[in-house]
Parts: structure tokens; C-alpha cells; sequence
């Protein structure tokens, strides 16, 4: 069963989180998630209407700010 705001390419197998919902599913502040779109460090991508960021990168942000 998927979570609302998370969205799958079957394709590439690529998971991506709304950008909405991004910093509660990685338990970080909301502002860490829009500095980091904003400075580039986060790409976000289009998917299906939704602004998204993958987990992937989502994950090593949350690795970054742990150190």
C-alpha cells in the first residue's frame, strides 16, 4: 500500500515524496527542505501535477544535516 504523496516510476524504479509531505516522512524542519530546493541541493521534479524530490536525494539530505 503506497502513502499518499508518494509516487513510484515503475520505469527506473525511481520513489519520489510531495514536497508537501517531504520533511515529515525524513522527521526534518520544513525550512531545511525549502533551503535546500532553493539553494540546489534538492532538485524537485514534476510528477504527475505534484512538485516532488526523489528519496534518494532526500535521504542523503538528511544524512548531510545529521553530521
Amino acid at each position: 500500500m503506497r502513502t499518499p504523496g508518494t509516487f513510484i516510476n515503475y520505469g527506473t524504479g525511481c520513489e519520489y515524496e510531495a514536497v508537501s509531505r517531504a520533511h515529515q516522512r525524513v522527521d526534518l524542519p520544513a525550512h531545511v527542505i525549502t533551503d535546500a530546493i532553493s539553494n540546489g541541493t534538492l532538485q524537485v521534479h514534476l510528477v504527475s501535477g505534484c512538485k516532488c524530490v526523489t528519496w534518494t536525494d532526500l535521504l542523503r539530505l538528511k544524512m548531510e544535516v545529521a553530521k
